[in-house]
């Protein structure tokens, strides 16, 4: 028999909750076949404990799938060479290799939002299953980047 785990706080609740949605979103436009992670939860915990919301937690992922110009970060994720949680990094802290401030990806795809491509947009969100699009089309609306459904 498996090990149970404690229940959860509630707020730690709603971070697994949405620990959960960005797992399955990374699956299904990434084309990965992840599990919810711990690490993906911790980064999630820490983006929020540095006052990030959810709402810019998840258009980070669309913005890192449909932005031009930073397409191997899109082309790592879907070829299994980068963990998820790399898309809510935002603290700046050293690269080991190159000795360079480590890119706050968070911050970076946030602010990059209204430089995605409203026909790519509109292109994965038509892909998704039906009990995501209504939310996904909301939060982009609500977020102001704009797309285009077919």
């Amino acid at each position: 028999m498996g090990k149970k785990s404690p229940p959860l706080p509630e707020t730690s609740a709603e971070s697994w909750k949405l620990t959960e949605h960005l797992t399955r979103f990374t699956n299904l436009v990434f084309g990965r076949r992840l599990r919810a992670s711990r690490a993906l939860h911790d980064a999630v915990v820490s983006a929020e404990e540095s006052g990030y919301t959810h709402d810019e937690m998840r258009l980070a992922f669309w913005v890192a799938r449909c932005i031009s110009g930073e397409t191997w970060l899109k082309t790592a994720l879907q070829k299994d060479q980068l963990s998820p949680d790399i898309v809510l990094r935002h603290r700046g802290c050293t690269n080991p290799k190159t000795g360079q401030p480590a890119k706050r990806w968070l911050d970076e795809l946030v602010s990059r939002a209204n430089e995605t491509n409203p026909l790519l947009l509109g292109a994965v969100l038509s892909k998704l299953p039906e009990d995501m699009i209504e939310g996904e089309r909301e939060l982009l609306t609500r977020m102001e980047v704009a797309f285009e459904e077919r």
